[in-house]
């Protein structure tokens, strides 16, 4: 059983004014096609805490914070109604106990809240459960019949009544939507029209009177050669209808406010909005101010923009403006009066998509430098595309010319230049940017000796240095041999040399070195087995070894060796080395040039 005093506040959220408390204060609905969502009535937004006394309430023992509804039928027939009152108004959260009572069917003319009309023969339906969901139904219903509807909130707490009319079937009845506006509609705002017409024909009725709102009076003044169902309306004002229907007992009363404004004039842009690029952002609004121009007072307006007529038509505005990506040449636009609603007709905005020129610059130049940092040839960058644009040339950061070509000579430090190019009467600019790749022939060159992969054979390797920043690729030949980008030869045998560098892409002259390959022994084992017991040099036609020094690994000096003698047999004031590597120093002398050398290298001495 229930107990307790609970409050019921019903506001409908989406289709319905203003709930009310006391039938006195009762507001039309209509479920139509949709579910229609309602804030409950309750003790934090209700002072009305229980129904008022004389109508009979059936089974509500407590009508807790009411709210008086009342619907008429457009098509007879069956109708269901599923209520549910929830804590939040998409259904969750916890849910309320509703109840609600139906009293019907009355004329459209009778006065709902009659007590004698909400009694005990005139219950419909009735629930009193303590359930969050009730089904309410109205059988029979006859077109034009009106039905009143209670709905308390017994619970007393915050949350949402949903309703929806939940049978469709062929006996299926349906509620008149119309009555939310009244017999007369809504209130009417007339643009750019001298008149409009006020239609409350209604179905027996048998005389109709129409006044108007006299302000001086402050109160309505009957307009006497008036009495027809129509009124023809042509200046601004509150108007009234009387309605007698034929028993002659029953007025219908409404009343309409119409109001006539102006439509707003748009002014047709003159000149293109211009835009730099396809599908750059943009703002719209900079043509605001001309299009509101024939307009007096601009702040009571604003302007709406859409690229098609369609979606005008449709109300899909642009949604931001003022940064609107490029897609289309025209955009469409229209001013709607801030008080009225009225609107202009549409007026359009093209757009002026530049095409801009191509880019004048490949992506990267390689440039051959001396020594000096100084060019083989002149590069000159840039291209003449006519005095309608402004050049501005960019090293990195630096602004280094405004002419249409730039003529570059030496080095820079920073290999990057960016040319914007400014179109004059429009402000639109490009950027196009370049790297210079500088080369040049080697800056320093060192031979590697090392041992080989066969007996009596050696690898050399080259390291050709760069300078610094330079991005140059160098390509080498032995002995006038095949250029190759390998720096490492292979199985090369002992003698003079002649290495030539080059860069690849033929910057600068082939630098030329000439290298000696010493013959000497990888290892020796002075072990008396009489194989590689003795380690030595070799001398050859090319080149004559003069002097042979022999240190251990820390570099300290252990023997001078005869290079025309035996060789070494490891021994040191007569006594054997330990098994390591050692290191040793020659001095020769080159043949064909009568120049000294000195070279170095290790070996091996293993028992």
């Amino acid at each position: 059983m229930k107990t307790g005093l609970f409050v019921s506040l019903f506001l409908l959220v989406t289709t319905l004014f203003a709930q009310g408390s006391r039938c006195a204060d009762i507001r039309p609905f209509c479920a139509g096609n949709e579910e229609l969502v309602f804030e409950n009535s309750n003790r934090l937004n209700s002072e009305v805490v229980a129904g008022e006394s004389g109508p009979d309430y059936g089974c509500v023992e407590f009508p807790r914070y009411p709210s008086w509804f009342y619907l008429q039928i457009e098509d007879s027939g069956d109708l269901e109604f599923l209520i549910s009152q929830s804590e939040n108004e998409d259904g969750s959260g916890e849910a309320l106990d509703v109840d609600f009572v139906i009293w019907g069917p009355f004329n459209a003319s009778e006065d709902y809240c009659n007590n004698e009309l909400l009694s005990e023969k005139n219950h419909v339906d009735c629930s009193y459960s303590e359930d969050a969901v009730e089904v309410a139904a109205i059988n029979n219903a006859k077109k034009g019949e009106v039905y009143v509807f209670l709905l308390t909130n017994y619970s007393e707490l915050p949350g949402f009544i949903n309703l929806k009319q939940t049978n469709n079937g062929s006996n299926a009845g349906s509620t008149n939507c119309a009555i939310l506006n009244g017999i007369l509609g809504a209130d009417k705002v007339v643009c750019g029209e001298n008149e409009t017409i006020l239609n409350a024909e209604e179905q027996g009725a048998i005389s109709y009177q129409w006044f108007v709102f006299d302000e001086n009076n402050d109160d309505f003044v009957q307009l006497e050669a008036e009495n027809k169902a129509q009124l023809k309306v042509t200046v601004s004002g509150t108007y009234r209808v009387l309605i007698q229907n034929a028993d002659g007992d029953n007025t219908i009363e409404d009343n309409v406010e119409v109001a006539f404004y102006d439509r707003p004039v748009i002014k047709q842009p003159v000149e293109a909005i211009f835009v730099c690029e396809q599908d750059s952002l943009i703002d719209l609004t900079i043509k605001q101010t001309e299009l509101l121009s024939l307009n007096a007072s601009p702040e009571f307006y604003k302007v709406e923009y859409f690229e098609t007529e369609e979606g005008a038509l449709n109300n899909n505005k642009i949604p931001d403006p003022e940064n609107y990506s490029v897609s289309r040449e025209t955009i469409l636009a229209r001013i709607v009066n801030l008080e009225s609603g009225c609107i202009s007709d549409i007026a359009a905005i093209h757009l002026d998509i530049r095409t801009l020129p191509e880019a004048p610059l490949e992506e990267n130049y390689r440039i051959c430098v001396d020594a000096y940092g100084l060019f083989n040839d002149e590069l000159v960058l840039g291209k003449d595309f006519g005095k309608s644009y402004e050049y501005s040339w960019y090293n990195g950061e630096e602004l280094i010319s405004s002419e249409y070509d730039l003529y570059l000579y030496e080095e820079s430090a920073n290999p990057n230049y960016t040319l914007v190019l400014t179109e004059k009467f429009t402000g639109c600019e490009v950027r196009f940017s370049t790297t210079v790749s500088y080369v040049s022939e080697p800056n320093s060159v060192k031979v590697d000796i090392l041992k080989g992969d066969f007996e009596n054979s050696w690898t050399v390797e080259i390291n050709a240095s760069r300078n610094i920043g330079h991005s140059s690729e160098f390509e080498y030949s032995l002995d006038n041999g095949a250029y190759t980008s390998d720096p490492v030869f292979r199985n090369i045998q002992r003698g003079v040399h002649e290495l030539q560098i080059r860069e690849a892409g033929g910057c600068g002259g082939v630098v030329v070195k000439e290298f000696t390959v010493v013959g000497y022994d990888f290892f020796f084992t002075p072990n008396g087995d009489g194989y590689n017991d003795r380690w030595s040099v070799t001398q050859d036609a090319d080149y004559k070894v003069l002097k042979i020094r022999v240190f251990d690994r820390n570099g300290v000096f252990l023997k001078n060796i005869d290079p025309d003698g035996e060789g070494w047999d490891g021994l040191v004031n007569g006594k054997l080395l330990p098994e390591d590597d050692y290191w040793f120093n020659l001095e020769y002398v080159n043949f064909k040039t009568s120049s000294r050398h000195n070279f170095s290298a290790h070996f091996s001495l293993i028992k």
